[in-house]
């Protein structure tokens, strides 16, 4: 004959009387239920044992509920305890509602049943919260799982998220620089911008800085492979210098939202390799157009002081890239079209030398003479600049001679009033 099977509320079977007994309220009426399967739980197994006497009949326990909102939930969790297959809940509030009562009962396999849920169910940051909240307000034992999810400290002690967070952005920024649709760059933003957040470690500001430095070298490297290519009438890939350019453009941008665009001034005043590759092949050039923009940025945020940059980097800037600029736009034919990026780069460059010691605009305007006005079009035209860099040394001449006039002893201190008659130098 097959064993009865047993559920809650079965009088002629029950040999306990379960009284629930809430903080608020009317008592509920009482459960009929089974000692067997009370002994699931730790906390009924040590009542059990400690006091009851079944010679007598069935003896009642009363439970009361210190700590429970909702009696619902606790008549829920005795009922669980009559199941034989895995538990199931209907939501988070209610796993963490039962939860609160098994860990409460020692209820093991419904403590279990119940993190077993939370960590594969889907969260909502809000969910992720009350999750956590509850888990450390219990002081419970959490399942590995569930630990690792929650990224428990100690759970996991090789697990590093800077570097987790430096791979993946790389390999997002990879996917941009590959011409990647605009989703991936929408992710990479969005993933930059909150690795910048203050409430966020440093660390993963850095995490940004060294990937976008990285990979705005990369780019830079591919396109000077192009150029070489381009430079020695090889066979070159125009498809590689767009996408490359793009993806130059777009990096710079985000180094200047996260204000990290100093890197960028002081990397592009470096470049000697890439200025040299720009005038080997001057004619249709792929690269003069995003260049010329590049440094237009460049010199835009140095003149309004959106980045600071040392004095060296500054004239480095202006060295290594005026005689280049000068060159390719030598003739007519090779100059830019585009007004706004001829008017940008002129006035760029002149704000930027007057920001330099008159000793370092000599060299600077040095430059300037020989590349620029020995052509036609004598452009970019930094005459205004010249003239002001002409009067700053008349200017600094005239109180050097001030100084000097100022420190000449006077004839009389020097021979006395009686002999200042006989000084050749005072006639």
């Amino acid at each position: 004959m097959a064993q009865q099977r047993l559920v809650v509320g079965d009088k002629e079977t029950a040999d306990v009387i379960l009284r629930l007994v809430p903080l608020e309220g009317l008592e509920q009426p009482p459960l009929y239920v089974h000692s067997q399967v009370l002994r699931k739980s730790e906390f009924f197994d040590a009542r059990l044992s400690e006091r009851w006497s079944f010679a007598g009949g069935i003896q009642p326990i009363e439970l009361t509920l210190n700590s429970c909102k909702n009696v619902e939930n606790y008549v829920k969790c005795i009922q669980l305890m009559y199941s034989s297959k895995q538990l199931k809940f209907n939501s988070i509030q209610e796993a963490l509602s039962i939860l609160e009562i098994a860990s409460e009962l020692l209820f093991a396999d419904c403590v279990n049943s119940c993190m077993q849920y939370l960590e594969a169910i889907p969260w909502t940051a809000e969910s992720e919260s009350e999750i956590r909240s509850s888990i450390m307000s219990l002081q419970l034992q959490l399942s590995p799982d569930l630990a690792v999810r929650l990224s428990t400290h100690g759970c996991t002690p090789d697990f590093k998220p800077v570097n987790t967070m430096g791979e993946i952005l790389r390999e997002l920024l990879s996917l941009v620089s590959n011409g990647a649709p605009a989703k991936a760059r929408d992710i990479a933003k969005r993933v930059l911008r909150a690795n910048d957040h203050l409430s966020i470690s440093p660390a993963f500001a850095d995490v940004n800085k060294l990937a976008l430095f990285q990979e705005l070298q990369s780019n830079l490297e591919l396109v000077k492979s192009q150029l070489r290519k381009f430079a020695s009438f090889f066979s070159w890939n125009s498809h590689q210098i767009n996408v490359a350019s793009s993806a130059l453009c777009w990096l710079l941008d985000e180094l200047f939202v996260l204000q990290m665009a100093d890197m960028a001034v002081k990397m592009f005043a470096e470049e000697q390799d890439l200025a040299q590759l720009m005038v080997t092949r001057i004619y249709q050039n792929p690269f003069t157009e995003t260049l010329f923009s590049i440094l237009v940025r460049l010199l835009q945020a140095l003149r309004t002081g959106e980045v600071i940059c040392p004095r060296s980097v500054r004239l480095s800037l202006l060295t290594t890239w005026l005689p280049v600029i000068a060159k390719l736009t030598h003739d007519d034919e090779y100059l830019i079209k585009d007004t706004e990026l001829h008017s940008g780069l002129e006035q760029g460059l002149s704000a930027l030398v007057g920001t330099l010691p008159i000793a370092d605009q000599e060299q600077v305007f040095k430059i300037w003479i020989s590349a620029s006005l020995k052509s036609r079009k004598a452009w970019p035209d930094l005459s205004m600049a010249f003239d002001l860099w002409c009067d700053k040394l008349r200017q600094a001449e005239n109180e050097k001679d001030s100084v000097s006039s100022l420190d000449l002893p006077k004839c009389s201190d020097r021979h006395g009033s009686a002999s200042s008659s006989g000084c050749r130098e005072c006639k």
